[in-house]
């Protein structure tokens, strides 16, 4: 059986993984020159350039990303086997990143489920806008809005489309304040309440928000305090509607440009405990 050097190898994963020598160097305990060093071996070993160098920063070239994808995986396989061997040994929490909307209103009851299916995984919940780079930052699964994410894996969770919804199932299209939503900078493709009167033909007099909310749960907040209604993710917020909490109002739906994914790294994709979440979160 031919082999590359292992301490090699694990510099070089560590080195992709995290985007930089010193940073490897940091979490393997050695300095970035080992690295370096280490990376180089492995590269004269295959005969290949895993890394363009340029200053302090480094990149992984075709062959590096093809070999970093094989290589983590079974690295991740290796230690997922020792820890199952490991009696009594602590297991990693899943760490599960989603925006404020996801992680609020949408994905608890799927947690629930997840809890069910795999009692032996602890779950940690990170809520955070975009802009995550879930390696370095040790993010097993992302949940998200829209996007694109070409160097991890990206499956569709679901489309959904914006709804008018309000406290009061009474309140008229035509009269009640409005309330918005802040999609922050990140996401420049949903609409809002001019763009969906304009869509339908329909005539309001007055367009000016009563209200702001930085995220759809805060915009869930204003709406049930009564401050207005809003246009809001028909399915992010429908555990809101069948409790009662919000009311479906009368008038047109206005489809989302795109649908909400689950990213993951490219390196987990035979991890069981991420399939398991695949699972309850509905992605095949």
């Amino acid at each position: 059986m031919k082999l590359p050097p292992l301490n090699a190898l694990r510099a070089f994963e560590c080195a992709a993984r995290t985007g930089s020598f010193s940073a490897a160097g940091a979490e393997l305990g050695v300095s970035s020159a080992a690295v370096s060093m280490q990376v180089k071996n492995l590269e004269d070993w295959l005969g290949l350039k895993l890394f363009t160098r340029r200053a302090n920063r480094v990149r992984l070239t075709d062959a590096g990303r093809d070999y970093y994808q094989k290589a983590a995986v079974s690295l991740a396989e290796i230690a997922s086997y020792t820890e199952a061997l490991t009696v009594g040994g602590a297991r990693r929490p899943l760490v599960i990143s989603a925006t404020p909307a996801l992680a609020q209103l949408w994905l608890p009851e799927r947690l629930k489920a997840f809890a069910a299916l795999r009692p032996d995984v602890t779950v940690r919940l990170r809520i955070e806008d975009d802009r995550i780079d879930l390696e370095a930052e040790g993010i097993d699964a992302r949940l998200t809005y829209g996007g694109e994410h070409p160097e991890h894996r990206t499956r569709e969770l679901f489309s959904d489309r914006l709804v008018p919804v309000g406290a009061d199932p009474q309140a008229e299209l035509g009269s009640a304040p409005l309330v918005e939503v802040a999609w922050g900078e990140t996401i420049a493709s949903v609409p809002g309440w001019r763009q969906y009167f304009a869509q339908h033909g329909m005539a309001r007099p007055g367009l000016a928000a009563a209200a702001i909310g930085q995220s759809v749960p805060s915009v869930v907040s204003l709406v049930q305090a009564g401050l207005g209604i809003a246009l809001l993710p028909e399915q992010v917020v429908g555990g809101e509607i069948r409790a009662g909490r919000l009311h479906r109002l009368e008038g047109p739906a206005l489809e989302m440009q795109r649908p909400y994914v689950l990213v993951t790294p490219h390196f987990k994709a035979r991890s069981r405990r991420l399939r398991a979440l695949a699972e309850v979160l509905g992605v095949r």
